[in-house]
């Protein structure tokens, strides 16, 4: 019986140790989220329902919030701005708010009409105060239509706007059209989703900025884009996939523009060397032994010492350094454009390839009574 009376109280100690050691535990746990509140919108022309209805979808949003213990008080910003004496929203004022409710962040705003008469939208404004920095931390400024009254139709902005309040990044909405149904579309090389029977896919989470769109479908040239996508604003994509590429693997060979770039460097390469044999040539012969003698006879008689009659063997060393002197010309010139072109084509097939919705590189005739010539194109 002594044994069984000594064990019960062990396990009463045990039971207590843990009590206490969760009692002590249970305010670091719930210190993890930041306590907030949103407060009723304010409205300044009467539109008491819209102020309403916006602030239940708000405070909905914000519950969602993991970092948010949201509380559940339902005080307006008109109300708390009374008792505490200050209409305009000061960081004082907005501290002695959050103080009076036991909470650190403060979520509040007001709606007016873009004009005053009746085809008016409204214009939507919006804080988050931190009471522990002092300071109001995000703001987010947004216009909707004045039949968007209904809750349903403001849970959609209350998502964006409480994303943007709480510092997530600011996002907009793609819509991506083509012409053929189920392509895949990828946005900055990851894939997002396949359009659907009418071509179309829209994309509500795209983060704000410039974003290169791809879009692939089997038996299909890929279509590639930049589009810039505005803070909780949409943008429209709309391309045409043309039959005969390989799809949508990301292997489809190296582009033609690739081959074509490097085999031009070749060449200018060669003619490079041709261009530097050539001036050696011309100076090794210009300070040889043979120019040195005749150049020593004719000094004082001729200037230009090809222009005398000379023997066969000055003939030979003349009609050579001429002819080395206008190949220099020439590989230069080679060198400039082959190897400027084939640099362009080598970075269009590099960056590009055989995905580009037109070709990279075009060969453009233009024949005319006093000319003909066939100039090229380069798009980067």
């Amino acid at each position: 019986m002594v044994a069984v009376l000594r064990s019960i109280a062990r396990w009463n100690r045990v039971v207590l140790a843990l009590g206490l050691g969760w009692a002590a535990l249970a305010p670091g746990l719930a210190s993890a989220q930041d306590s907030a509140i949103v407060l009723g919108v304010r409205s300044f022309e009467g539109d008491d329902e819209f102020a309403h209805n916006l602030t239940g979808a708000l405070r909905h949003e914000a519950s969602q919030v993991p970092d948010w213990a949201l509380s559940d008080r339902e005080v307006t910003f008109a109300q708390m701005a009374l008792v505490h004496g200050c209409d305009d929203p000061q960081p004082s004022c907005l501290g002695s708010i959050a103080e009076s409710l036991s909470v650190q962040r403060v979520i509040f705003g007001d709606v007016r009409r873009t004009s005053a008469g009746s085809d008016y939208d409204f214009s939507v404004n919006l804080h988050h105060f931190n009471a522990e920095s002092g300071r109001i931390e995000h703001s987010v400024a947004d216009q909707l239509a004045s039949v968007q009254t209904d809750i349903d139709n403001l849970r959609e902005p209350a998502r964006r706007w409480i994303a943007s309040l709480s510092g997530a990044p600011p996002v907009g909405a793609l819509s991506v059209q083509v012409n053929v149904p189920g392509a895949e579309v990828l946005v900055d090389g990851e894939a997002v989703g396949v359009v659907d029977a009418e071509g179309t896919l829209r994309l509500s989470e795209i983060e704000a900025g410039r974003r290169a769109v791809r879009v692939t479908a089997p038996g299909y040239a890929a279509f590639t884009a930049t589009v810039t996508i505005e803070a909780y604003g949409e943008a429209t994509l709309e391309g045409e996939l043309t039959e005969g590429g390989g799809g949508g693997g990301g292997g489809g060979g190296v582009p033609v523009e690739v081959f074509a770039g490097v085999g031009l460097l070749i060449v200018a390469a060669g003619a490079a060397g041709g261009w530097i044999y050539s001036g050696i040539t011309v100076l090794d012969r210009n300070n040889s032994q043979d120019w040195a003698e005749v150049r020593a006879e004719y000094s004082d008689t001729i200037s230009n010492l090809c222009d005398s009659p000379g023997t066969a063997r000055e003939r030979e060393i003349c009609d050579e350094v001429a002819t080395l002197e206008i190949l220099q010309f020439v590989f230069a010139g080679v060198t400039a454009v082959a190897g400027g072109v084939g640099l362009g084509l080598l970075i269009v097939g590099l960056t590009a390839g055989d995905d580009a919705e037109e070709s990279a590189f075009q060969l453009v005739p233009s024949i005319g009574l006093d000319h003909a010539y066939l100039g090229a194109r380069v798009r980067f």
